[in-house]
């Protein structure tokens, strides 16, 4: 059965499991988020080099850096010079997460990015990579991760 926090919870929730003190925000037409994604989102608000979370009704964002015109929108851009980040789709009707864009001009980021989002990964969601550009980075995760059973 799945577990949801409804909105008057968010913050509470996030000052007490956040302990990096990132930026969470969640977009105000959502009322209530699936626990999974909530954890996902603190789960990659921990590491050291993300700075801003963003959670909508379909996505998840975080990144080392948002855009300069636009302060709660992670950057998260394949191919950005400089900013470290991954933004997930997700559905919580077939419990879902699609990984959408991820970029780390730093070695072994997305890596620690995707390990944060499979920490605790529950069973009933199912992940996927629909478009793969990585030369080999997602079958190296689908690898390490085979237990998930993935989306093809």
């Amino acid at each position: 059965m799945q577990k949801w926090i409804n909105r008057k919870e968010f913050k509470n929730y996030f000052t007490h499991k956040n302990h990096s003190g990132t930026n969470i925000w969640v977009v105000s037409k959502v009322k209530k988020l699936p626990v999974e994604i909530v954890d996902m989102a603190i789960r990659l608000a921990d590491l050291d080099f993300i700075n801003y979370v963003r959670i909508c009704d379909e996505t998840l964002a975080a990144s080392s850096e948002n855009y300069p015109n636009r302060p709660k929108v992670p950057i998260t851009n394949m191919n950005h010079e400089t900013a470290i980040g991954i933004q997930i789709l997700y559905s919580t009707a077939y419990k879902t997460i699609n990984f959408f864009d991820i970029n780390s001009p730093i070695k072994g980021n997305g890596g620690k990015m995707v390990d944060a989002i499979f920490r605790d990964f529950s069973v009933e969601w199912q992940p996927a990579v629909v478009m793969d550009w990585s030369n080999g980075f997602w079958d190296k995760i689908k690898e390490k991760y085979r237990k998930n059973n993935w989306i093809m």
